[in-house]
């Protein structure tokens, strides 16, 4: 991708999961499945509803257009005013992403502050282990903790717990998501 071209940043609701690099599309799948796998911050819970899954507010985007998009691309398509986007950050999923163990996506910080606000300078770019996105989009959305006071934050201290295939929350979340799946389409039909 050319530094010089400012990309156009995806309009859409959820806050995106951009792929930039291409070399490792099992790196890909493994990402978007850690995504899709159910977390909680709860040692050993039995309750279903104490699970999240990231993309519950991330949308993974693995457009060839996003190739080689770069961190300083993205602050230049979204400058400090009249970006007019639906979210105030987004991920780069790059190669140190799929180079590690853990995923760390690459966060970066693109809100706006308020007319009334006082500034507040943006973060520099930072990293958040994929399994830990969840919990940094659950506190976002909150606003118990806004995503870019994520920047200084310690992963390797904080335990996450997923529900893994076989176990019984697992299998009630699978059923909960089926039921739901048959709701929408009942209505759809309707």
């Amino acid at each position: 991708m050319n530094r010089e071209h400012k990309p156009k940043l995806p309009r859409m609701d959820a806050v995106p999961v951009l792929r930039t690099d291409f070399s490792d599309p099992a790196g890909w799948d493994r990402l978007v499945q850690v995504l899709e796998t159910p977390v909680t911050f709860d040692e050993g819970s039995e309750d279903p509803f104490a699970y999240e899954r990231a993309t519950s507010y991330v949308n993974p985007v693995g457009k060839e257009k996003y190739r080689g998009l770069l961190a300083d691309m993205v602050l230049a398509a979204a400058p400090y005013t009249g970006h007019d986007l639906p979210y105030d950050h987004l991920y780069l999923a790059d190669a140190e992403t799929f180079a590690s163990d853990d995923l760390p996506l690459l966060g970066i910080d693109i809100h706006l502050d308020e007319e009334d606000d006082e500034p507040w300078p943006r973060e520099k770019p930072f990293r958040i282990p994929a399994l830990h996105v969840a919990g940094v989009e659950i506190n976002d959305s909150i606003a118990n903790l806004f995503f870019r006071e994520n920047h200084d934050f310690d992963w390797s201290g904080f335990e996450v717990y997923v529900a893994k295939p076989g176990t019984a929350v697992y299998e009630e979340l699978r059923r909960m998501e089926l039921d739901q799946e048959e709701d929408e389409e009942g209505e759809e039909e309707d």
